[in-house]
């Protein structure tokens, strides 16, 4: 294992994978390579969404970014220090429009790059370990790194399980593939709105993240 990953892996990451992002990144830092960082959510966070606890389960998605957020800056610092430039891709530097529910550059696209897992019908990002139960984080730099092998179409099979899940049918039977759009997939529209009426009723909407069959299989692991 390099001593980068080593390094990511051992601040708490749970996986850590190297892509090709240049072109991607411009609109923040001219840096060709993109490092996907995925910390898996507590299966704790995954009960208090089946017991409608969603106060604390913010709370716990939120302290899990915040602790992504620390390790790509940790990784920037590390990569500096061995004379690249980089660039912690944190939810501070990295807008999300809450509208499109998109960030500027989606940590997604790097991860499913790097080979890491990738797109669920639900739109949400799938790893084979922890199903969507995670959050993402990167890392931009110049440093020369060994991609991994990108993952452009879904490996959800015949699952329909997050589609069922969703309470306004907003995830079409279309699979994802890298040669989509992401409204092929989900009526991004109808989701954001729904979402806002629980926000604003103290409430969130994550059932296609726990219903997810591979988010299952994680929670029945020891």
């Amino acid at each position: 294992m390099d001593n980068l990953k080593k390094y990511l892996l051992g601040l708490g990451a749970s996986k850590v994978g190297y892509a090709d992002v240049d072109g991607l990144a411009s609109e923040f830092i001219d840096l060709p390579n993109g490092i996907s960082l995925v910390l898996k959510l507590p299966k704790r966070a995954m009960h208090l969404i089946e017991d409608e606890d969603y106060e604390d389960y913010w709370k716990c998605f939120h302290a899990k970014v915040a602790e992504l957020s620390e390790i790509a800056l940790e990784g920037e610092k590390f990569i500096k220090n061995l004379g690249y430039d980089a660039f912690a891709l944190t939810m501070t530097r990295n807008e999300c429009d809450m509208k499109k529910l998109l960030s500027t550059l989606p940590y997604k696209t790097i991860a499913t790059k790097s080979g890491l897992g990738w797109i669920g019908r639900s739109a949400l990002f799938v790893t084979p370990e922890y199903g969507s139960a995670v959050v993402l984080g990167a890392i931009l730099t110049d440093m020369p790194l060994e991609f991994g092998s990108p993952i452009t179409d879904s490996q959800c099979d015949d699952c329909e399980n997050c589609q069922k899940a969703c309470p306004v049918e907003a995830i079409n039977p279309q699979k994802w593939n890298d040669r989509l759009n992401r409204e092929d997939i989900i009526d991004i529209d109808a989701c954001f709105e729904y979402i806002m009426d629980q926000y604003k009723a103290g409430l969130g909407c994550t059932k296609c993240m726990s219903e997810c069959r591979l988010t299952q299989e994680y929670l029945k692991r020891e």
